[in-house]
């Protein structure tokens, strides 16, 4: 984007039809641009620090008990992985939640982001070192791979369409891309951005494919190590799952979005044929808009629902039936940014929730089926195989 910006700024013609604005436009990042990638956005309408905080008063009121759960526990136990941004998004949010002075009674940790931790990790794209190879064609550069397949179908009328109103501009695919770039990044810093009215409302389809497809292969459903690296910290809930309300009421870990991606992949909560890069498939359940926005947050919920289990003393009384008091029954619920997902293949409770042992035994399946994390990984053997932090 800052070359594209400092290129169409030495251009020695002024530009016309859609890119006139560029000469009253100026660029929206400071000049020492480089201290403020990684950080989290802190004024404007979508500002992240905003964004973290009403994150956390939102799961006050819709968890009023557990939040004074944790509250009587007077030290509960959270974590963030080691960046910035990441950092201060678990921090807004402590205060949302708790209060602002929410370090008297919460203690963040931070996880760190080296290859050598193996499985025991919020971040997973660090340590799976077979994906991470660039020039494996199945690791983490696939999906860049197919965004570029796609670009090159979609970008090439945006170029001739620009070059028609400017003879001489030689606009490569790469700065078309970053133009629409612009528009969603200015409107983090501003509010409004110019460079989002220069395209049409079908090119900004193909630009929400792209971004869908790069996803995909890079750490969703769509590349071989996605549902691997998820899984520890699936394993990890689980079993806090399992073990129920004495393992603590609430556990929150911040990470990025391409971290969060794996989680579902695991669970198979997205299931989709893989994604072309000739046409944008339409309708399609992979959209990243929907799965990880900026925000983005994955709940897992266990739900205590009463049972009434009745049975009858048919032939001998076939017209007596007898039912034992409720019983409490445990269920788990994923929730994806404010919606319930059910989970495939393991929706035997109320509200799309899925039977604890039903979930378990999903859990345990998936593990055989997606493979052992160091193995798919190529870690080396000893390394880390399981998440030991997750605890109160």
């Amino acid at each position: 984007m800052v070359s594209l910006h400092n290129r169409l700024r030495t251009l020695d013609f002024n530009l016309q039809g859609d890119l006139s604005f560029f000469h009253n436009w100026t660029f929206f990042m400071p000049q020492n641009y480089t201290s403020e990638i990684g950080k989290l956005i802190p004024t404007g309408p979508y500002a992240g620090t905003l964004g973290a905080f009403a994150a956390g008063v939102s799961l006050r009121t819709q968890y009023p008990d557990l939040q004074a759960a944790s509250l009587s526990r007077n030290q509960t136990n959270f974590w963030a992985a080691d960046s910035h941004r990441v950092e201060e998004s678990a921090k807004y949010f402590a205060a949302g939640f708790w209060g602002i002075e929410w370090r008297d009674v919460a203690t963040l940790q931070v996880i760190p982001e080296t290859k050598e931790l193996g499985a025991d990790t919020l971040t997973t794209g660090v340590t799976c070192v077979d994906y991470l190879r660039p020039h494996n064609p199945e690791g983490r550069h696939k999906g860049l791979h197919k965004l570029v397949e796609w670009q090159k179908h979609y970008v090439p009328p945006i170029i001739a369409r620009m070059e028609s109103q400017n003879p001489g501009l030689n606009l490569t695919i790469h700065e078309v891309f970053s133009m629409q770039q612009l528009c969603g990044f200015e409107i983090l810093a501003r509010g409004s951005s110019p460079w989002c009215n220069i395209f049409t409302e079908h090119e900004w389809k193909d630009f929400e494919y792209a971004r869908d497809l790069l996803h995909y292969y890079r750490t969703g459903p769509g590349n071989k190590y996605s549902a691997a690296r998820g899984f520890p910290f699936l394993n990890a809930t689980t079993n806090i799952l399992s073990t129920g309300p004495s393992a603590g009421s609430v556990f929150f870990s911040f990470v990025h979005d391409g971290d969060i991606l794996p989680l579902l992949s695991t669970l198979d909560l997205f299931p989709s044929s893989p994604l072309p890069t000739d046409h944008a498939p339409e309708p399609r359940v992979w959209k990243i808009s929907d799965v990880v926005p900026m925000g983005g947050r994955v709940i897992f919920e266990r739900l205590a629902c009463p049972q009434i289990y009745c049975h009858s003393n048919a032939p001998l009384y076939p017209n007596h039936i007898y039912c034992d008091p409720p019983k409490d029954e445990p269920y788990i619920r994923v929730i994806i940014n404010d919606g319930v997902v059910a989970i495939p293949d393991c929706q035997d409770g109320p509200g799309k929730s899925c039977a604890l042992a039903s979930f378990e035994r999903k859990v345990m399946l998936r593990g055989w089926e997606v493979g052992d994390f160091g193995k798919t990984c190529g870690l080396e053997e000893g390394a880390a195989d399981k998440v030991t932090f997750l605890h109160q």
